[in-house]
C-alpha cells in the first residue's frame, strides 16, 4: 500500500500484505486477496463487492479519468488475469491470463476463459462464456456458482502462511499442536 492510498478493507476480508494497493480502493466483506495482486486506482477509485477472490498476480487497474470501477459480488479473478473493465457484475469467473480491456463491461454469471480477451468495445450480456484462442462466445444456461467452501478454505489457510492487512499472522494448526 502506498502512502497516498485511501484503502478501506472490511474486517472479514483477507488481504495479504504482499498485495500492491494504490489509490482509493474499497474491499467489502468476505473478499480474499492473494499475494502479489495489484489494485491500481491511481486514475479512479475501485469498489470491490463482497466475497470476491483475487488470485496471485491478478491486476485490477482503473484506467478511467476519475470514474469508479465497480466489481460486484462472488467473482473469481484467477492467476495473472488483468482487468481494466469499467464494470464487472456478480458471479463471474475471469480465467488464468484472461484480459478485460479498458472500458469493457461484464454482466452477471459470465466466464472468460484462460488467455481470452474481452475487448474495450464489448459489453458481455448475462451468462456469456468467452472461450478458445479466437475469443468465441456463447450464452450458457447454467449460472456460475462460486463455491462457499473454496472461499472459506482460503479464509482459513491464507492467514496461516501470510501476513494480512490489519491482522496478525495466525499460527498454523499443525505447528500449534506440535508446540503443546
Amino acid at each position: 500500500m502506498t502512502e497516498t492510498s485511501t484503502v478501506s478493507i472490511a474486517s472479514s476480508a483477507i488481504v495479504c500484505v504482499e498485495a500492491d494497493i494504490k489509490g482509493e480502493v474499497i474491499i467489502k466483506e468476505g473478499c480474499v486477496v492473494h499475494p502479489f495482486v495489484v489494485f491500481d486506482a491511481t486514475k479512479g477509485p475501485i469498489y470491490v463487492g463482497e466475497n470476491n477472490i483475487f488470485e496471485e498476480y491478478a491486476v485490477i487497474r482503473n484506467n478511467s479519468d476519475g470514474q469508479p470501477m465497480i466489481i460486484g459480488d462472488w467473482n473469481i479473478f484467477q492467476v495473472h488475469s488483468k482487468s481494466s473493465a469499467k464494470y464487472v457484475g456478480s458471479r463471474n469467473v475471469i480465467g488464468v491470463h484472461a484480459v478485460l480491456e479498458d472500458g469493457c463491461s461484464v454482466s452477471d454469471d459470465c466466464s472468460v476463459g484462460a488467455k481470452c480477451t474481452v475487448f474495450s468495445h464489448q459489453n458481455l450480456e448475462p451468462s456469456v462464456s468467452v472461450y478458445a484462442a479466437t475469443n468465441l462466445s456463447r450464452t450458457t444456461k447454467t449460472p456460475n456458482m462460486t463455491s462457499p467452501h473454496q472461499i472459506e478454505f482460503l479464509r482459513k489457510i491464507l492467514p496461516s502462511y501470510h501476513h494480512l492487512y490489519g491482522k496478525k499472522k495466525a499460527v498454523a494448526t499443525a505447528s500449534a499442536s506440535a508446540a503443546q
